[in-house]
């Protein structure tokens, strides 16, 4: 009797299921160390004179490691001599302090600390050497942060998606969005923020939410206002999660107050500094209010989204499946009896919505001189979060035009990582106005700075 051959799909199930599960904290590791190398691959680091909102942020971790300082004091000399600083260094009673909230110059704080000590083993720490040092400390900092949020991304996607699906997402996440070509290439707030906001959901979704969960999510949330007010929708979402969750009342109302009382340390902080410095609660962000008007919403929202020089739905179409899954979460938070109930991502895409809504009021919702939609970067963990539940479920033809989005938005970061901004679109487009360059079809800033850089290479403008 002839023997009945094995067919190749069951003989590789077999052996799949045979194979030995991969450890999450060495695939986390890998994902971080596979990001980090793509941040770092364009060799920039931007000097002084070339620099803007983010200088504030390279510089004062090294105020205070080495002149037990929040201010920019021990500098002031250093960026006279440099060109002068701008509108991020801000004049406060004898003492020149930022501009922007203290919270990413403490993010980045302990990333620095090796960095600091390398350069003191080598020599002494003046203000001049740090100086100088400062560009291409900023660039690893905001490198490793943005690849550190990839591994916690992973290890928090994980507990909710297949091991291909989630290191997929990790990927998309860290490489196909504004985490490559925005947040690993400066200290902007923007990193800090998703690493804190990836940290809380990573904390708010271990198994049984453990009290040292709880606390540790509520002083990541607090640390993100910290560094960037607006992000008070995460904080509160993060409560309502808490309070829609599982179990008697009482219990969720414990679990509130752990959380609320463990976000108390940074919020006296922020205030602190803000009174000391600024005479106001909300520091110099005070001024940013009067930037505000709902008349605006509509257009800047919608540039935000689609439009061709600053649309998240441009330079990120893989978003949508995102959005698509926030959509569905809303929907069956309305309804109980819907299966798959998610609080958790329900609330923290609601935030997102708001987060959308509050930029889109804001005068320069463009977000000066930068690369796509700088100000949706925010809420880039919370919508790969909710692509991912989604990614499984989609189906022909669905799955191609979401392989094809994908592949556009990855090709979208590699030209911002490389080509931008070789055709020096944000210099050309002010006099117009880049809200209103947003809007400007003629004006392809993907496709001017990708030309220039194809035509001059290594010779096209890096700043």
């Amino acid at each position: 009797m002839a023997k009945r051959r094995k067919t190749p799909g069951r003989a590789q199930a077999r052996k799949a299921a045979l194979r030995p599960a991969p450890k999450p904290l060495r695939t986390a590791l890998l994902l971080l160390l596979a990001t980090l190398v793509c941040y770092l691959a364009n060799g920039r680091s931007t000097p002084f004179v070339h620099a803007g909102d983010t200088v504030p942020n390279r510089l004062i971790p090294f105020s205070i490691l080495r002149f037990g300082t929040l201010t920019l004091d021990p500098f002031r000399a250093d960026m006279e001599a440099a060109g002068g600083y701008r509108w991020y260094v801000q004049e406060q009673g004898g003492r020149l302090v930022s501009f922007y909230p203290i919270g990413t110059p403490l993010v980045a704080l302990p990333v620095y600390v090796p960095l600091y000590l390398g350069l003191a083993a080598t020599g002494p720490v003046s203000s001049a050497r740090l100086f100088a040092a400062s560009p291409l400390t900023e660039k690893l900092t905001a490198s490793f942060l943005a690849a550190l949020s990839c591994a916690l991304f992973y290890l928090l996607v994980r507990r909710r998606v297949a091991q291909r699906v989630a290191v997929g997402a990790t990927l998309a996440f860290g490489l196909a969005s504004s985490m490559w070509a925005t947040a690993s290439q400066l200290l902007w707030q923007h990193g800090s923020v998703v690493l804190m906001v990836t940290t809380a959901l990573w904390l708010l979704t271990w198994p049984e939410r453990p009290a040292w969960s709880l606390a540790g999510a509520g002083c990541a949330l607090s640390l993100a206002v910290l560094v960037r007010p607006t992000s008070i929708f995460f904080a509160l979402a993060g409560c309502a999660a808490v309070l829609a969750g599982d179990g008697p009342f009482a219990g969720r109302l414990r679990r509130l107050g752990l959380l609320a009382c463990a976000a108390l340390p940074a919020a006296a902080l922020n205030l602190a500094y803000n009174w000391a410095f600024y005479q106001k609660s909300l520091g110099a962000y005070n001024q940013v209010t009067d930037a505000l008007s709902l008349s605006r919403i509509g257009e800047g929202a919608a540039g935000l989204l689609v439009s061709p020089n600053r649309g998240l739905l441009v330079f990120t179409p893989i978003a949508v499946l995102g959005l698509a899954g926030i959509g569905r979460a809303l929907v069956r938070l309305v309804r109980p009896d819907e299966e798959g109930r998610d609080p958790l991502l329900a609330f923290f895409g609601l935030a997102s919505l708001a987060h959308l809504a509050f930029m889109g009021c804001y005068r320069e919702w463009a977000g000066g001189w930068s690369f796509g939609p700088r100000y949706l970067v925010d809420v880039l963990p919370i919508l790969a979060l909710a692509a991912a539940g989604l990614w499984p479920r989609l189906r022909s033809p669905w799955k191609p035009l979401a392989w094809a989005a994908l592949a556009w938005s990855l090709l979208v970061q590699v030209n911002g990582a490389f080509a931008y901004p070789a055709s020096r679109w944000n210099v050309r487009m002010t006099e117009v106005g880049l809200e209103r360059a947003a809007w400007d079809w003629r004006h392809f800033s993907l496709w001017e700075d990708q030309v220039v850089w194809w035509r001059l290479g290594k010779n096209a403008p890096r700043f």
